[in-house]
């Protein structure tokens, strides 16, 4: 779990004995390609750290998938709302690509939190970076056009562009495969730094 103690290293400053107490609670699980990992309504019982691997949180509406965030490696991965509440899920988790994570219950994520109030404070910090996500998706499909939103995700994962296939993008960005194929053929690479969103790209190593 030596990718896990390394993060878990930039963000806190944990002593060794800490790290080896919390790394016990996680147990590394293989999941393949298409794999859910949160199923919908089901209570997500586990968050889990990304080792390896893509994956997917979505929502269906009129028999439609919307694609609301993309997981990767050296991320945390739930649905918060559906953990932190003990409420079912209505926002699945599929695996794009076979991965490996390290994965913890939430009543272990609770024992982390009576063991170390560094992990009280890296449950804080979890919990505010999930929220200004949320609040700067949300108001991106809101405020930008098309062609910026593009951008922007070209600036938050340039990696992914060639890892997500392009329709799960174009749901993403709140766009058909139509529209995101026109934007995409479009837009001049050489001008990317010129255009802004109304939410510019944060370090996002936290979620």
């Amino acid at each position: 779990m030596e990718e896990l103690r390394f993060f878990l290293k930039q963000v806190m400053p944990f002593e060794e004995k800490e790290l080896d107490e919390s790394l016990a609670f996680f147990r590394e699980i293989h999941i393949r390609k298409n794999e859910f990992i949160v199923n919908e309504d089901e209570v997500c019982q586990d968050a889990a750290f990304i080792k390896t691997g893509l994956f997917r949180l979505f929502y269906r509406l009129d028999g439609t998938e919307k694609n609301m965030l993309f997981f990767q490696e050296n991320q945390f991965l739930a649905d918060y709302y559906s953990f932190l509440t003990r409420t079912p899920s209505k926002r699945p988790i599929q695996a794009i690509e076979d991965s490996v994570v390290y994965r913890i219950s939430y009543n272990d994520f609770q024992r982390l939190f009576d063991l170390s109030r560094k992990w009280e404070r890296l449950g804080r910090i979890l919990a505010e970076r999930a929220y200004i996500f949320s609040v700067q998706r949300a108001n991106r499909i809101i405020h930008d056009d098309p062609d910026t939103r593009f951008i922007t995700f070209l600036k938050e994962y340039p990696a992914l562009i060639n890892r997500v296939p392009q329709y799960m993008i174009a749901s993403y960005l709140n766009m058909t495969p139509e529209t995101y194929s026109r934007v995409k053929k479009r837009i001049n690479f050489r001008e990317i730094e010129r255009i802004t969103s109304i939410h510019e790209p944060i370090n996002k190593f936290l979620i």
